[in-house]
Parts: C-alpha cells; structure tokens; sequence
C-alpha cells in the first residue's frame, strides 16, 4: 500500500469506539471521514470486540463504514517484535474471523507470570505465590508438549531432533519452577499487604504523591521521586539508572540478550513500570477483568506509537502514553476526550510527522 495514499494514522482505542456506536457524543466521525486520515485497528482492538458480547457485528460494522485497516507489528524468524508494521487493507469482519481462528487464549495462570503480576496488585488471595508457580509451570509443560505435536508432520526433523526437542519441552518447565520456586516462598513469607502496598511504603512513593508531577519531562521527574526513596529500602546499596528501571535496556534475561527494544516494546515497559509506581495507576488492579483491561491499554499505547494520532477517553492511559511518548521522543499525539471538556491535544509534535511504518 502506497503510505502516502494513507495520510495520517488514526489509532482509537476501543472506549472511543464505544462511544461513537452510542451515538458518537464527541463528533470524531468526521474526523474518521476526513479523506487527510485513514483509521486503522490493531489485534487488541479485535480483542476487545471479542470481549463485547453480543455487540461484535456492531463495532466491524462500524470499523467497516469508516473504512478502517488493520495495522499489525511485524515479527522477524524468532518471533521477536522489528520495529515496524505492515497495514493491510482488509475488511474488519473477515480480519476478526481471521483473529478468531488463531487467538490462543491466555491460559488461568498465564504460564505463571500474569497470575503472580496481578498477585502483586493485591489479587488472587486465595492462592499462594508457590501455587500459581507450580500452576503456571503446569500450563507451559502442556503447551510445549501440545506445540511438539504438530512437529510430526515436519518431514525434516530426524528422529534424534525430535527427541532432543520433546527431552527440552518436558525440562523447561522444571527450570523455570526451580527458578521461581525461592521467590515464591521468599513472597509468601511476607506480610498480608500487597507487593505494590509494600513497595510503596518502602520507597515512600505512590499514587498521590506521583499524580502531582506535571509536565515537563514526567519520567525523568518520576525518577526522581523513586530514587529519593531507595535509601528508606532494607537494602540501600542499590547501583540503577532511569532507563535499566524502565526496562529500556538490552536485557541479559532475553534470550537475545545483545538485541536492544523496539520503541514500541519502551512504550509497553514504560507504562506498565509506571502503573506499578502508581502514577495514574489503571483502577482495580486486583480484579482480573480490570487487571486485563491494563495490559490492553499498554498495548494499544504501543500500537499507537506507529500512527500519527491516537484517540482515548482514558486518562491513566492518556498520561501513561504521554510521558512514554514525550521520553523517547515519539510524534504521536494523542485526542484526549474528555466529557463536558471536548477534546485536549497532548503531545510534543514540532511539526507535522511524515507518515511511516519504520518506527
């Protein structure tokens, strides 16, 4: 597809699309129409659409009439993001149906780290750390032997590699339980609050004390406040820098560990690390509907970062994207709407972005 054909991107995220199947209260229809944009959905859009029973046909159809395409990350051989994405015209329905074939669903525990992240926030009391690592390592052991499966019809496997593969699938799971065996016992040895409760306590930061940082750069002033509080810490030798904190780093826990992140995977770090601080924290963490809706607002704040415009309703999300955004320098803006205040433009654009797939 010819990008200059497209215009600019429009990325909404799925409370924007509720709200223009409502009746469209903020006028943003127009905007979609406008022939200077092309609107385009992304994976976690259809994710949502799948979560909205009963209203599916609603939300494509709706995609549909604006003449919404589909914008997908692109992946290399390792399956690791590359730092650009592909949009493709093709009807929302058929891409949805599309989604629906492959989506694999996460599994209860999620292989163990969602079920011990949402722990973190005060969720799933009525389980222990040790449990969701023995559940979680469960999940992947049957995973990892449902995929080896599906190598018996790969003709170019001898039967030495095959071995080797299946012996690796029925250890992995084993490692990786070992591996977070102590920290499960050293958790549940804890107190009764919360990870999040007692890392806030510790550092002496939190919600009402990061939600008053404004603008300017907002993580480099969040930084700040974070590492003030280290030395309130039992262990006050602490040698970390802003951008190893926010995970923005090559990571000697990748399996590339010389492989540097896209700027999407920064943008997905950076909200995910400020929500645990707990600046404009996503609300009911603890529950698993909302501890879901989180990690879908990350993504769509990822996704975004490919497009010249990104259109919310949420404010935890809008503030999250926009301290990514200002720190790494992206130019996307972000539509705010904002009810009984129309909408507000965030973002440090200079000038009008050119229209790309290489970020």
């Amino acid at each position: 597809m010819n990008e200059n054909a497209m215009g600019y991107l429009i990325y909404p995220d799925h409370n924007v699309l509720d709200q223009m199947a409502k009746g469209d209260p903020f006028g943003v229809r127009w905007l979609f129409n406008n022939p200077k944009f092309t609107v385009v959905f992304s994976d976690e859009n259809l994710n949502e659409v799948r979560s909205s029973k009963g209203f599916e046909n609603t939300f494509l159809q709706l995609l549909k009439d604006v003449k919404a395409k589909h914008i997908k990350p692109i992946m290399d051989g390792n399956f690791q993001q590359t730092g650009k994405a592909e949009v493709r015209d093709i009807d929302p329905f058929k891409a949805y149906a599309s989604y629906i074939e492959n989506v694999e669903l996460m599994p209860e525990f999620g292989y163990g780290l969602s079920g011990m992240l949402q722990k973190f926030y005060g969720g799933r009391s009525n389980i222990s750390f040790q449990e969701i690592s023995d559940k979680g390592a469960d999940e992947l052991k049957t995973l990892l032997l449902s995929s080896i499966k599906e190598l018996e019809n790969i003709e170019e496997l001898d039967q030495e590699t095959r071995c080797n593969i299946k012996q690796a699938a029925e250890q992995l799971p084993q490692v990786i339980k070992a591996i977070s065996e102590s920290l499960a016992i050293k958790l549940d040895s804890q107190n009764d609050k919360s990870q999040v409760r007692q890392f806030e306590d510790a550092v002496g930061v939190g919600p009402i004390i990061l939600n008053n940082i404004k603008g300017p750069n907002v993580l480099l002033n969040v930084w700040k406040k974070v590492k003030e509080g280290f030395p309130k810490m039992e262990e006050q030798k602490i040698d970390m820098d802003l951008e190893t904190f926010f995970g923005l780093k090559k990571s000697p826990w990748n399996n590339l560990s010389d492989r540097v992140p896209t700027l999407q995977e920064k943008v997905n770090a950076i909200y995910h690390q400020l929500n645990f601080l707990g600046y404009y924290r996503d609300s009911k963490m603890k529950v698993e509907r909302r501890f879901n809706a989180s990690f879908s607002d990350m993504t769509h704040a990822g996704v975004a970062s490919f497009c010249h415009l990104f259109i919310c309703q949420d404010e935890d999300l809008v503030m999250k994207a926009t301290a990514a955004y200002e720190y790494l320098g992206i130019n996307t803006k972000i539509i705010f709407l904002r009810f009984g205040r129309g909408y507000e433009m965030l973002g440090a654009v200079r000038r009008p972005p050119v229209p790309s797939m290489q970020k």
